[in-house]
């Protein structure tokens, strides 16, 4: 416990571990405020919101239009192949357990050894030709888009043989999986079939890499709003009062056609982020739009469980509103006057962060010695540069596949002592693989974000607070190893930024940093820089060096495969029909990293307020404040502030286990 002194200078009195508990408010010293309303109904409203296979629309929210059926998620190499010529011939069964698509398209990963070499694929008995024929786009140069009507499908098992025609030998990968069991091989024309001695040599078991598309709607969704502190009230204050809730009450505007439903559940806890063993489970909501929350609630989340039975029809959920109605403690006079504090971006999908008790990550970083790398960096934002810079001057003979003829898999310790010998292929993908697991092994944060026939990263900057694309690999060129990022007015470019200056031609005051050296030539000019993102993905995981998968063993060894990553799209790029996770949720790809909300309440003796913290930051170790001009001080998460007369400021910083600092968020409390 701080000394009393502390807390009669502004200081945080009271280190309290937890949230602290309601408050005990005598009845001669409540009032009754009017109900606070808060409705979320436009698009700004909904993307605050997360969800899954769930769609915005000019009348709301509705399920996702667009299955993709998969036995398989793409977990192979491209030496995982399925031979088909002469008598050898392949079928893929797809079970599909409703139907009302209007077309349909069968995506199976295919290469050929023929140009011009052709392919009978028999659906159900009804037959289309695929031909391969060069050159093909980036995006279909494996995966081959079948259109087929949906009426050659049907409810239940839809077989499609592989035929090759003439002399042609046609492929197909494997994943190895013992079910379901839905992939088998003919020596005999398909006169007999068998599931096992699959592919080359046969030597596999598993699941051949096609996918069946429908243009039907998915048969469940989710919405989950943000959490909602119930008791801020529109008092002006900008922060939560004293009190208890009396009575919440949770409306849904929905459009229910028959065969569809939406359910609305709530949840409360007294955290501002979820904690399952302080918040209670979903509860649907009960009769007349009734939420039976306890009187010491503060923190408030719904969802939306939208479901179709009937894949030709949505249920649309137009609106919703939140009523509280609180008994509140006698009003206080301070008020935010200013403050620098946003709530958190949250992802829809979950990242899962290198751990920083890792044993592989700090081996990483002793071995390559990172720690000098980054020594004497002027800011975090000079370090990532550094970095990058470090990266690339690993390899003196990047694309080539070395000695022992390998693609090293996402493992920046396999990928690093490989290249150190010469022995193997080095390529984008392994330059931001290596990237990536170097930063999260110093405590920063950084993913691999792929687009057109290039990998690179996108790498979180507290000192800018956004994401910031960054090209590691860009430079074939071993002499010069030139890397870079966009910069427009000053401030460096996201990968979505750079996506929508390349969609929008909009390429003004936009600039690569540094400038590319004269020996680069044209290699590196703006357009041609931005037309790679003309689509992009990113992989949700930069924990590879403690498990390989799931993952893409070989990536970018030929065109990816792994349905797991996730793609953004828009009005100009439409979703790929092989893969199945595609969003145009900004939040869902650009969630907040390394910050901290603060989160105020009016506590019980005057001038006192509660504060708790709100972390989002991979291996959190602490917080940190600053009261009005003192210094950094460690914090717990929830404490009670003493004001003095005048402008209060508190400010807030998260640190990690590798001792990096986060971004500061801060409020100025104006009292007296």
């Amino acid at each position: 416990m701080k000394p009393a002194s502390r807390a009669e200078h502004g200081h945080p009195r009271d280190e309290i571990a937890a949230p602290v508990p309601a408050l005990g408010v005598p009845d001669r010293d409540r009032s009754v405020t009017p109900s606070t309303r808060h409705v979320w109904a436009s698009k700004n409203d909904f993307h605050r919101c997360t969800w899954r296979n769930v769609t915005f629309d000019n009348a709301g929210l509705r399920l996702r239009r667009g299955v993709t059926l998969a036995d398989e998620s793409g977990r192979c190499t491209c030496s995982d192949r399925e031979w088909i010529a002469g008598q050898r011939v392949a079928k893929k069964t797809f079970l599909v357990d409703a139907l009302a698509a209007d077309r349909a398209v069968i995506g199976p990963y295919l290469d050929c050894d023929t140009d011009g070499g052709e392919l009978e694929m028999h659906v159900n008995g009804h037959v289309v030709v695929v031909r391969n024929q060069e050159p093909r786009s980036y995006w279909e140069a494996r995966w081959r888009r079948v259109d087929i009507p949906a009426s050659w499908l049907v409810v239940g098992e839809n077989e499609i043989v592989f035929r090759a025609v003439g002399s042609a030998r046609w492929s197909l990968l494997i994943e190895e999986s013992c079910r379901p069991d839905r992939s088998h091989v003919s020596d005999d024309g398909g006169a007999t079939w068998r599931s096992d001695a699959l592919g080359e040599n046969d030597r596999a078991d598993g699941e051949y890499l096609v996918r069946l598309w429908l243009d039907q709607y998915h048969r469940r969704g989710e919405v989950c709003s943000e959490p909602v502190d119930l008791l801020k009230c529109e008092d002006g204050t900008g922060m939560a009062s004293a009190g208890e809730v009396t009575a919440v009450r949770l409306r849904a505007d929905a459009s229910v056609p028959p065969g569809t439903g939406c359910t609305m559940q709530w949840r409360v806890g007294p955290s501002p982020d979820y904690r399952p063993e302080m918040w209670t489970a979903w509860a649907d909501v009960g009769e007349a739009d009734h939420v039976g929350v306890p009187g010491d609630a503060r923190f408030f989340q719904w969802r939306a469980l939208l479901e179709a039975i009937d894949p030709a029809q949505t249920p649309v959920l137009a609106a919703v509103e939140l009523t509280v109605d609180c008994d509140i403690y006698r009003p206080t006079s301070a008020r935010v006057a200013s403050s620098d504090n946003p709530p958190l971006v949250r992802s829809s999908y979950r990242f899962s962060h290198l751990s920083a008790e890792a044993p592989r990550g700090r081996r990483l970083r002793e071995r390559w010695k990172l720690d000098d790398v980054v020594r004497g960096a002027s800011s975090e934002f000079d370090a990532l540069v550094r970095l990058r810079q470090w990266t690339r001057n690993q390899w003196e003979n990047g694309w080539d596949r070395g000695e022992i003829d390998f693609c090293p898999p996402w493992d920046a310790m396999v990928i690093l002592e490989l290249a150190s010998r010469g022995l193997s292929l080095g390529m984008c993908t392994h330059y931001a693989t290596v990237m990536s697991h170097s930063c999260a092994a110093l405590g920063f944060v950084a993913r691999t974000q792929i687009m057109r026939n290039h990998c690179i990263n996108e790498v979180w900057s507290s000192d800018h607070g956004k994401w910031v694309a960054m090209d590691v690999g860009g430079d074939q060129n071993d002499e010069t190893k030139f890397t870079y990022h966009f910069e427009r007015d000053g401030v460096p470019l996201s990968a979505l930024e750079a996506h929508r200056a390349w969609v929008g031609q909009d390429f003004a005051d936009i600039k690569i940093v540094p400038t590319p050296p004269a020996a680069s030539g044209d290699r590196f000019v703006v357009e041609e820089r931005l037309k790679l993102f003309e689509r992009f993905m990113v992989s949700m995981r930069n924990d590879e060096l403690v498990t390989m998968g799931p993952g893409e063993p070989e990536h970018g060894a030929t065109s990816y495969h792994y349905d797991r990553y996730l793609f953004w799209e828009d009005e100009h790029t439409p979703p790929l029909p092989w893969f199945s996770r595609h969003t145009s949720r900004p939040g869902d790809l650009y969630w907040t990293v390394n910050r901290a909300v603060i989160h105020l309440q009016q506590g019980m003796e005057p001038g006192v307020l509660r504060v708790q913290f709100e972390a989002a930051m991979p291996n959190l170790a602490r917080f940190e404040v600053q009261i009005d001009d003192g210094q950094w001080v460690k914090s717990p998460a929830a404490f009670e502030w003493t004001l003095h007369d005048g402008d209060n400021r508190l400010a807030v910083r998260p640190v990690n286990a590798c001792e990096r600092p986060g971004a500061v968020s801060w409020v100025v409390v104006r009292s007296g």
